[in-house]
């Protein structure tokens, strides 16, 4: 009954937000005034009349919880607010040194949502998916606590378990997972040839990327091969220095990222490194694919003629830190970004590939296939391929393929 309520509530505060910001910006009061101050106005009205006409007894302090949540919510999916009074929770949290079951989480339209499962994680092998939604931790529901106090509840001591209820895309019942907390690392980089393409998978980028990256090449090269398909999906996270050296393998000295930040000193991402590779590149990438693998990819695009093809990147190429507010409180926020060479904003926003392919899972005979890597080794050989259908997977509850 409480979801339901607050989430009335939240529908009639918005309304009257917008009907007084069109008799704002309508009146010859308002007017006079500039931006903020209007929107100040605003909001001081409609929380006043939220507490006076409100068909129940409102509470202020749930009130204003809600309003500084929506403020840092609608910055991105990766920005949080932590309260005054739960800011000592918070420090504890973050000095526990608690394990986690490795899932990236952000929130949208106030539900937490898992972006990528990390490499090798308990959670990646426990079968959780990028854009399943959390509806329980440990039966506790979640839908509307803020973000760090989901990451909190994902954590805990080593050895532990947790267990997940989650609501999957095209499943119409919830999904249970028990997960392990618990130390883990990446899957190894791998080579393989198929006939005249090499194929590199990196599942992550981490210090010994560039080295593997840089022996694959040159196993490339002693082979004569002149195409290379470079799989970076389901690589997130990491530390963009690691995609650096790997990425002058393609491009060579120079630029490899752009930066953009107003508070704090947020230097260029530059390669020093040798260029090892001139075949033709394909990159693939999807929506798990986040922070330095989105460099890397962009990077290569922009300076190595690399053709980029999936779905469009996680968007997790920008730089965080937690900012105290007056209040006590602070903001977990976004406070840099990274661009490609050419400019194209990666953080917040993700890369577009050059040729988007949509993949279901499915069932009948198609089901298993790789639609995104059958697409880049045909582009690998023809890079003029006519597009035709691109789904070779076919959705359950459809029967049609998804053309683009």
């Amino acid at each position: 009954m409480m979801k339901s309520n607050r989430g009335r509530l939240l529908f009639v505060v918005g309304s009257i937000a917008a009907l007084l910001s069109l008799r704002a910006v309508a009146s010859p009061d308002g007017s006079g005034r500039d931006p903020a101050s209007r929107a100040l106005s605003i909001f001081s009205d409609v929380f006043a009349i939220t507490r006076s006409n409100y068909v129940e007894t409102t509470d202020s302090k749930s009130l204003l919880a809600g309003a500084y949540d929506g403020m840092s919510d609608a910055l991105d999916p990766f920005s949080y607010y932590v309260s005054a009074a739960d800011r000592a929770a918070f420090k504890a949290q973050q000095a526990s040194g608690a394990l986690d079951p490795g899932v990236v989480m952000a929130r949208r339209g106030g539900y937490p949502y898992v972006v990528a499962p990390m490499p090798g994680s308990p959670a990646e092998k426990a079968g959780v998916k990028a854009g399943d939604l959390l509806d329980t931790v440990d039966g506790k529901p979640v839908r509307h606590w803020p973000l760090w106090k989901v990451l909190g509840a994902l954590d805990g001591p080593e050895g532990t378990r947790v267990t997940l209820e989650i609501v999957r895309g095209g499943e119409e019942k919830h999904v249970t997972v028990k997960l392990a907390r618990a130390h883990y690392e990446a899957p190894t980089p791998s080579t393989r040839f198929d006939k005249d393409v090499a194929v590199v998978r990196i599942p992550a980028f981490t210090k010994g990327s560039g080295d593997f990256l840089k022996q694959a090449i040159e196993e490339a090269n002693r082979k004569s091969v002149t195409r290379m398909v470079v799989d970076v999906r389901g690589a997130i996270g990491g530390d963009v220095a690691d995609a650096v050296p790997a990425t002058a393998l393609f491009t060579g000295k120079g630029l490899v990222a752009k930066a953009a930040a107003r508070k704090i000193t947020l230097s260029p991402l530059d390669a020093t490194g040798e260029k090892l590779w001139n075949g033709r590149t394909v990159v693939l990438i999807d929506d798990t694919c986040g922070g330095p693998s989105e460099i890397f990819a962009a990077a290569l695009h922009d300076r190595a003629a690399a053709t980029t093809v999936g779905e469009v990147t996680a968007g997790l190429a920008i730089v965080q830190r937690l900012v105290p507010t007056e209040s006590g409180g602070s903001l977990f926020m976004t406070v840099g970004r990274y661009l490609s060479p050419n400019g194209t904003t990666l953080g917040g926003k993700g890369l577009q590939p050059d040729d988007r392919v949509f993949s279901f899972a499915g069932d009948g005979e198609n089901e298993g296939r790789d639609a995104i890597l059958e697409r880049g080794l045909e582009l690998a050989r023809d890079p003029k391929a006519p597009r035709k259908v691109a789904c070779l997977r076919l959705p359950v509850d459809r029967r049609e393929a998804v053309v683009v």
